[in-house]
């Protein structure tokens, strides 16, 4: 198991080689901690260099101002790409879709998922990769009853939940900071 995961993380670090890689690093949450993993510190200062030669091709389109505006973004393949995500074919069913790490649905739906990478994150992701590099998991997939292998979304949003208020603190804390801009849009140029 842990040779596919070699392979996982060869193939990320070239993807992150590319000038896609600032877009990994601008998706933010766990997707930019694994692009910093691959990656390392030293490369954050080039994210402030402006949009990749990619942006325009690949990125997100902007429009507003009667002005046009682009900016590196992950394609879905890409985003799943660095999560890891495989399919396996079983016959006669459908396909499972399985991830060394929770893609952003089930990051988003998470009990780490506060709106910044917190130490706690940090520790969730550094144990989850020790335990990956020691070879705690052993069995390949079983419909992933292995907590260390790939898991399926599902099972990442079952692992994830920490405190079951901490969506709902987060959902509170956007409709909060959505409700404050939007007033304070209409007194003022802060927006």
């Amino acid at each position: 198991m842990y040779a596919d995961y070699v392979v996982y993380e060869q193939l990320c670090h070239e993807f992150m080689s590319r000038p896609r890689a600032r877009a990994a690093f601008l998706h933010g949450r766990l997707v930019w901690r694994l692009a910093l993993h691959s990656m390392g510190f030293h490369h954050l200062p080039s994210i402030l260099d402006g949009i990749s030669t990619e942006a325009v091709p690949f990125g997100d389109l902007f429009v507003g101002n009667e002005s046009t505006y682009y900016d590196d973004g992950l394609q879905d393949e890409e985003i799943d790409f660095v999560c890891g995500t495989y399919y396996i074919d079983r016959p006669h069913s459908p396909s499972d879709v399985v991830s060394w790490w929770p893609r952003p649905n089930a990051w988003d739906a998470s009990g780490l998922n506060v709106g910044f990478w917190s130490p706690r994150c940090e520790d969730w992701f550094q144990r989850r990769l020790d335990n990956i590099r020691e070879g705690v998991s052993h069995t390949r997939h079983s419909c992933t009853s292995d907590a260390n292998g790939p898991m399926t979304t599902t099972q990442w949003k079952r692992s994830l939940k920490f405190n079951s208020g901490t969506n709902k603190m987060v959902h509170n804390t956007s409709v909060a900071c959505y409700d404050f801009l939007t007033r304070a849009s209409g007194k003022s140029n802060l927006i």
